[in-house]
């Protein structure tokens, strides 16, 4: 069609479309073939490529494009993504449902707020988190009971939630989260900006079915000056998570445990630290990126 019209076409990557088919056919399924053939095939037509990571790009450049240029485009959050006041993060505590009753607790930091959000889709295993949740309250109730409450906020819809809700349901009736509460729900963008900001840690279980893309997720958190604890064992992590600086990365259950146990103690300084990071963050904004980049590409910037 841009031949036709003549007209440039560029070509924004943020993931494979082969490798997120993989997932549920499998690497060597005769369709995941043809799907990395027909993306191979089409890329070869653009003007120019955006990659999120410069991972990405490098894949782009070895295996899909050859005579075209290939440039790194990471992703930077919307202007709705902003760090909080004190009073707006005070007046969306009280305001929000699931919160309210939590208040007193969550202001004087006798419980800590997490937030993940998800489409509940295999490329995300919340039953790890599960898992580490269920590990912090055994901790919390026996060898470190100087361990805050943790309210958990999962957002978002997808075709695995009614699973982990099973699980989450099976899991407090057996006592294995004395010391969290877990809530799920779905909120307007508005308000999923404004509790990013109330939060004191976000969750990311992006697993990245090709090891080259990044989590949005983790863009908007940061956004919103909000540290991360996030699945780590991906190459491009490196170029969103800056280890103890902003986030923490794991790579299991037990791990992401230490995480949270570490960060949520009363006596470290850890998260703190990485608050500052965070915020530090969320002033990178697509003004710094796209000018110098795209803008460049399209002479709208000399």
């Amino acid at each position: 069609m841009s031949m036709i019209r003549r007209t440039r076409l560029i070509v924004d990557w943020h993931n494979f479309g082969y490798s997120i088919l993989a997932m549920k056919l499998g690497a060597n399924h005769p369709m995941v073939t043809f799907s990395k053939l027909y993306e191979k095939y089409f890329a070869s037509f653009a003007t120019a490529n955006f990659a999120v990571t410069d991972a990405m790009a490098q894949v782009l450049r070895s295996d899909f494009i050859k005579d075209s240029p290939v440039l790194t485009l990471h992703d930077r959050p919307a202007d709705l993504y902003r760090p909080l006041s004190n009073s707006d993060r005070i007046q969306f505590l009280q305001r929000y449902r699931l919160l309210s009753p939590h208040f007193n607790e969550i202001i004087d930091q006798k419980a800590r707020l997490l937030v993940s959000s998800t489409s509940w889709t295999a490329d995300e295993d919340f039953g790890l988190l599960l898992r580490a949740l269920c590990s912090y309250s055994a901790s919390a109730t026996s060898s470190h009971p100087h361990l805050p409450e943790l309210i958990v906020i999962i957002t978002g819809k997808g075709p695995q939630k009614q699973h982990y809700l099973d699980e989450i349901q099976r899991l407090q009736a057996s006592d294995a989260l004395e010391m969290v509460t877990i809530y799920t729900d779905f909120l307007p963008f508005e308000d999923y900006a404004l509790l990013l900001g109330s939060a004191d840690l976000g969750i990311s279980l992006h697993t990245s079915s090709s090891g080259v893309d990044l989590p949005m997720k983790v863009v908007d958190m940061f956004g919103a000056g909000l540290p991360v604890a996030g699945w780590s064992r991906f190459t491009a992590w490196p170029e969103l998570v800056k280890e103890g600086v902003n986030g923490k990365g794991f790579g299991s259950p037990e791990e992401l445990a230490d995480v949270l146990r570490e960060l949520f103690d009363p006596a470290s300084e850890q998260l703190s630290q990485l608050k500052k990071g965070a915020e530090l963050e969320s002033k990178r904004r697509w003004a710094s990126e796209w000018d110098p980049v795209a803008g460049r590409l399209l002479g709208l910037v000399q």
